[in-house]
């Protein structure tokens, strides 16, 4: 399916109108009519139906629109990937809890000691710069630990840090102090939202001891995470690297107990060979060894393969 007939259906839904559509799109409006038509018998449906106002989106066309846009974004960004294979190109994901203690070092240190290579990073959730992965999109990526990693792509552990349960001053959480699983039992909770691996393993290991729970907010922005924790409207769970630098003033928190979080670096074996990625995975190992160095990141280590019974594969 040509992309621009999904383009050409998303602005005649937006305007509500295929004279209009036509207009902004510098096409006549039968032929914008012929895009539409073409559209509709590929899909095998009806996508517009005509009202007083000018058309809109039938239930089907509905789906389809939702489905279209992302779609087009990650096309986008793929044609533009494509396009930069050149070896001075490094696109690389990192969770959005990795800025201060390792995103920002690296990026300074790439730009400086490489100016000819042109960075691209991605920061968000996990399963997010997973299916950024996949979908070719990054050379490398920062992302738990995967038991199966997906065919053609290398992984490489990293570090292994505690997860952390953090609440305001009058929840009494000690830095020094691990505190057990149980002290979740009946308390709100601050969570990321589903699809989530720390959710998932909270919620899953909550039910299995048969304690009682409920999830107050769910939230992929880890300082909105903080800040409601901090105001007191429930506890939250996090890496530990999310505590470095984020101003965690008027809070307290303590490691769970027995609970980790390994991550790893997967890199895409089709950019091996390029010299910025040689660089980039290069300095991916400097940093992190620099940053477990300084001593400021709660419980970290460095990782080898996580044993089979370790649970520890989290993600924000």
């Amino acid at each position: 399916m040509h992309t621009r007939l999904l383009e050409y259906m998303l602005r005649v839904a937006e305007l509500g109108s295929i004279n209009k559509a036509a207009l902004d799109l510098n096409l006549s409006q039968p032929t914008l009519s012929r895009h539409i038509a073409t559209l509709e018998k590929m899909m095998g449906t009806t996508l517009f139906v005509r009202t007083q106002g000018g058309v809109s989106l039938t239930e089907a066309g509905k789906l389809l629109a939702d489905r279209a846009r992302p779609l087009l974004r990650q096309f986008s960004m793929l044609k533009d990937q494509v396009g930069e294979m050149a070896s001075g190109q490094l696109s690389i994901g990192v969770p959005a809890s990795w800025q201060k203690i390792f995103t920002s070092p690296f990026a300074g240190r790439l730009v400086t000691q490489h100016p000819e290579i042109k960075l691209r990073v991605h920061e968000g959730v996990s399963n997010m710069l997973r299916d950024h992965l996949l979908a070719g999109l990054l050379d490398l990526c920062i992302i738990p630990f995967d038991p199966a990693p997906p065919t053609g792509y290398a992984q490489t552990p990293l570090v292994r840090e505690p997860l952390i349960v953090l609440g305001s001053q009058a929840d009494h959480l000690k830095p020094h102090e691990a505190t057990p699983i149980s002290r979740l039992d009946g308390a709100k909770l601050i969570l990321p939202g589903r699809p989530n691996a720390i959710t998932s393993q909270i919620e899953h290991m909550l039910k299995r001891k048969g304690m009682d729970f409920s999830i107050a907010v769910e939230t992929d922005t880890l300082g909105l995470c903080l800040d409601l924790a901090r105001e007191g409207l429930g506890l939250t769970i996090v890496p530990a690297c999310a505590l470095y630098e984020h101003g965690l003033s008027n809070v307290s928190w303590s490691p769970l107990r027995g609970l980790y979080l390994t991550w790893s670096l997967f890199e895409s074996l089709a950019r091996s060979h390029s010299q910025a990625v040689h660089e980039g995975r290069r300095l991916v190992h400097a940093t992190v060894a620099e940053a477990i160095a300084r001593g400021s990141w709660h419980g970290v280590e460095a990782a080898s393969r996580p044993a089979p019974s370790e649970p520890a594969q989290s993600a924000e």
